[in-house]
């Protein structure tokens, strides 16, 4: 995380402070900041702090992060197991161990269990293959 990205959320956490303690609720600036990580997504301010940034951009997840979503339309969790920035700004290649496995087929005919599955998403999280559907084949959030 750059200086900046973590003065950011170190700011948020004593403003957070200060509008708790406008209405009579004293919390330290720790549990001010772990407030301030699961507002962000992340578990704790460590993990947090600890999230890689690329040129300014926070990378989507990080490797051994849980996730959770859906793919080909189906709910979907499992865990990063990969990840590696594309040339392209704001994509990354991504690998996730599904468990259980996903559907990678769409037909209603056959299924193709897949434990393991390695696509390329933006910053939401979203899979960036033109496959006619609305969020694509995969869009995942941290669990």
């Amino acid at each position: 995380m750059t200086k900046e990205l973590s003065s950011d959320y170190k700011n948020h956490a004593r403003k957070l402070r200060d509008a708790l303690a406008a209405d009579g609720i004293t919390v330290s600036h720790t549990k001010a900041l772990e407030l301030v990580a699961r507002q962000n997504g992340a578990r704790d301010w460590n993990t947090l702090a600890a999230r890689p940034v690329t040129e300014g951009n926070i990378v989507p997840f990080a490797v051994g992060e849980k996730v959770s979503g859906t793919f080909n339309g189906s709910p979907a969790q499992g865990r990063v197991i990969g990840l590696e920035e594309t040339i392209k700004p704001d994509l990354w290649r991504v690998t996730v161990a599904f468990n259980p496995p996903v559907n990678a087929s769409t037909s209603e005919h056959f299924a193709a269990e897949r434990r393991r599955v390695q696509m390329v998403v933006g910053a939401d999280g979203r899979s960036r293959r033109l496959t006619g559907t609305e969020t694509g084949v995969m869009a995942l959030h941290r669990a």
